[in-house]
């Protein structure tokens, strides 16, 4: 039994000569309807487990001359997941839209970033990935950069979702197609032409699949000077959580470098910086670090200075 639902509306909209008369091939029309429905299902298991059910609705529009459909997404939340409802633990339908790339105009969702893939994942320049803290990845490649969220890259990932967008597109591989636009209230969220399909038809299922991850975390905390540096930009070396590291100081941080090498600020061996900085790591598929993590300091917000030894004598 169903505790509550949620719903997400969004139109699929194929258009070309070949359906001036609203008709649709059901060889082309099927295997594509049944490609985005597998793609919403995958996305909810992914993100909500058995927690949820969701189903794909679908009502024809024969007032353009084109082939319009109303997709409309219907999720239960069952009585045992009661408490994922109004939490974070619960990824909504429209959440679920968003992602996939078919329900929100403005949004970089899976089928928009397989456009940006087709034109930016050049083999002789290999992708970057930079996994935010915010929730963001970052993806540059091409000299071009795309900002996604954590769970579009997330799908990206899964050779099931790449396998299913491209029979989403199949019909535009058939003559007499020109386009497949989606549309969420009157805003066109994304729009793929044949040339798209092609591109997307020759992306390998998993684009990801040997390109490591960077980490890039914002710190705000305190480091020991372990060695300093009087003049030039050279990085400082700094103790940091019982281990060593050095780190290159930069933007305002940088200027304060600037004030401790003329004698403007104090900052003796042994102080403590409390500092904001950026921390680099390649992980593996596992998540494990890759090599050494870089350090990038910000902004130097305190220097307390080491405590004086005092000589106790005797008389």
């Amino acid at each position: 039994m169903a505790e509550m639902s949620k719903h997400a509306r969004t139109t699929l909209k194929y258009d070309g000569p070949a359906l001036v008369d609203h008709e649709m091939d059901v060889q082309d029309l099927a295997p594509a309807l049944l490609a985005l429905a597998d793609m919403i299902q995958t996305a909810n298991r992914k993100f909500n487990g058995s927690q949820t059910e969701i189903k794909v609705l679908v009502n024809t529009d024969v007032e353009q001359k084109c082939f319009m459909i109303d997709i409309s997404l219907v999720q239960s939340f069952l009585d045992q997941a009661k408490d994922l409802l109004g939490s974070e633990n619960a990824k909504t339908a429209r959440e679920i839209a968003e992602w996939i790339g078919i329900g929100v105009a403005g949004s970089v969702g899976l089928l928009t970033f397989l456009k940006w893939l087709t034109a930016n994942a050049n083999k002789a320049d290999p992708l970057r990935v930079e996994n935010h803290g915010d929730g963001s990845t970052v993806i540059t490649g091409n000299g071009n950069t795309i900002i996604v969220p954590r769970p579009v890259y997330e799908l990206a990932q899964e050779p099931r979702m790449i396998d299913k967008a491209k029979a989403l597109l199949s019909p535009l591989h058939s003559e007499g197609y020109s386009t497949l636009t989606f549309i969420q209230d009157n805003k066109e969220v994304v729009e793929f032409d044949y040339n798209d399909a092609d591109e997307i038809e020759d992306l390998p299922s998993t684009p990801f699949e040997r390109i490591p991850e960077e980490s890039v975390s914002t710190i705000r905390g305190d480091l020991r000077i372990k060695s300093a540096q009087y003049e030039g930009t050279a990085q400082w070396s700094f103790l940091w959580n019982g281990r060593a590291i050095s780190a290159e100081m930069v933007d305002a941080a940088a200027d304060w470098v600037i004030e401790f090498q003329e004698n403007r600020v104090s900052a003796p061996p042994n102080s403590i910086l409390n500092v904001t900085m950026f921390e680099r790591a390649f992980l593996d598929p596992q998540g494990l670090i890759l090599g050494r993590a870089t350090y990038r300091i910000t902004e130097v917000h305190l220097v307390t200075p080491p405590p004086r030894q005092t000589d106790f004598l005797s008389d």
